[in-house]
């Protein structure tokens, strides 16, 4: 009985192999209506689908460590069942004929036992539950045993499930923020195309009304001959005293050809398809109803087409770049030096026509670019608002770091005109005192002032020429370009 009793307990504490170790089941999260496209709702059913695909590999590994454990304990159980066995067989070999009875019948009146025989009896019983005994305490031991593997393997499961929705998070984390910088640059752009194609429009539609009027114009009574010459005189440039009208002007006055525009190119790029290949001054005319604008041209930088917008280099006299709205408006400085190309031009070039931005600088002995797909500015408002930035599409290709990001759609600022981002102040007088699109305040200090070799004791560091997203805060740069080129 006690033999069956120990065999029962060694049945129920292992499992067999119609009944192995199943693998943790989790049970499915109650039906909802998520929003799929919530990146955490994503990156949880990646993560899931993941831990699907894993645990199965893991839980037959834990059932090759229980079939292990389970023959181990199988063995033991038989080497002690094998023992007890001796052990009965010699009981029974040593036991008198008067106790265990050879032939199969029962004696009527049994012979009482001898004194010899219940010793030798009480002995072989004792033997028995010391035997009995040594097997419970090795089959709790190895019971424990498998239960302690067990728990560690679970563990070592947990950990491995973590480390890998861990590693898989942290990439789909990347992947997410890498696919959403693309595809906000991708819409910035569709919007940048969208409001330029939306200027042109206007602008199509603008000299389709100037035509109209100028057609209703011709059906009108001509103006009288005397007013042609004060007209001529609006068109041409003379170094004569004008002459007093002594009399009506009649119609015999021989007629004065009117000189048609200069014919100029709308910018660098079209200078170089007409064969201006050498880097210099030029005038550009941005557009119809402007006057001509000097400029400097880069020829020789990545195939050339560049119109200088800033410069900013060591020059005997340093150019103050402290000036107010109106000069940043209209532009400053010398095209063969230090200069400011003038917000009006930017609006100029760049409308319906968005052009790549190029920065150079350098840092002592230390040279940087950096490098932008989308540049553009807005038109003026009010008089002293307005030229709003739009910059975009940073070359991952730079070295210089993306000083501009932070600025895009910003007003631009001067020192009489706060349009930041700061309340309370203005980053234009905290930055030395330039205009830039200031937000709150800068990553890029274009306008600051260029630190001659002694700087003034009342000089902070923060009003200086700065690009802090390539050598950090605080330190000035030797020289700056900026260039633009269509698009």
């Amino acid at each position: 009985m006690l033999l069956a009793a120990l065999l029962s307990l060694v049945t129920l504490a292992t499992a067999t192999d119609e009944n192995p170790v199943r693998s943790v089941e989790y049970a499915p999260l109650p039906p909802s209506d998520p929003d799929t496209s919530d990146p955490s709702f994503v990156i949880g059913e990646v993560i899931a689908s993941e831990f699907d695909r894993h645990v199965p590999a893991l839980s037959d590994n834990l059932r090759g460590e229980l079939s292990l454990l389970r023959n181990e304990i199988t063995r033991q159980f038989d080497s002690l069942k094998h023992h007890m066995d001796t052990k009965l067989d010699r009981m029974q070999r040593d036991a008198p004929e008067d106790i265990y009875q050879v032939e199969e019948k029962v004696l009527e009146t049994p012979k009482p036992a001898t004194p010899a025989a219940t010793i030798r009896h009480n002995l072989a019983m004792a033997e028995l539950r010391r035997l009995g005994a040594e097997l419970t305490t090795a089959m709790n031991e190895e019971v424990n045993k498998l239960r302690e593997e067990f728990r560690t393997s679970l563990d070592h499961l947990r950990e491995q499930v973590h480390n890998s929705s861990e590693t898989l998070a942290t990439r789909l984390e990347n992947e997410f923020v890498t696919q959403t910088e693309e595809s906000t640059t991708m819409l910035k752009k569709v919007f940048f195309l969208t409001r330029n194609q939306m200027d042109l429009i206007l602008t199509q539609l603008g000299n389709i009304t100037s035509a109209l009027q100028g057609e209703e114009k011709q059906h009108r009574p001509s103006q009288t001959t005397a007013e042609l010459p004060s007209q001529q005189a609006l068109h041409q440039e003379t170094t004569e005293a004008p002459q007093p009208l002594l009399g009506p002007v009649t119609t015999t006055t021989p007629p004065t050809t009117t000189t048609e525009p200069e014919d100029l190119p709308r910018d660098c790029y079209e200078s170089l398809l007409a064969g201006g290949n050498h880097s210099g001054v030029i005038s550009i005319r941005p557009s119809a109803d402007m006057e001509s604008k000097r400029v400097w041209c880069d020829q020789s930088v990545d195939g050339g087409g560049w119109t200088v917008m800033l410069r900013r280099q060591p020059q005997e006299v340093q150019l103050d770049f402290r000036q107010p709205w109106q000069a940043y408006s209209e532009g400053f400085g010398r095209p063969d030096g230090e200069y400011w190309i003038g917000l009006e031009t930017l609006y100029r070039l760049t409308k319906g026509n968005p052009y790549t931005l190029r920065v150079d600088m350098t840092w002592e002995d230390e040279s940087a670019t950096s490098l932008y797909d989308y540049f553009s500015v807005g038109p003026s408002r009010y008089g002293r608002r307005g030229y709003e930035l739009n910059v975009g599409g940073y070359n991952k290709s730079s070295t210089g770091g993306d000083a501009m990001e932070y600025h895009n759609g910003m007003d631009f600022s001067t020192y009489d005109e706060d349009n930041d981002g700061a309340s309370g102040g203005s980053c234009s007088e905290w930055s030395g005192g330039g205009g830039w699109w200031y937000n709150y305040c800068f990553y890029s200090n274009p306008t600051g002032i260029y630190p001659p070799q002694d700087l003034p004791p009342s000089t902070q560091v923060d009003h200086l020429l700065e690009w802090r997203k390539w050598q950090g805060y605080y330190t000035y740069l030797s020289s700056l370009h900026m260039m633009i080129r269509p698009n």
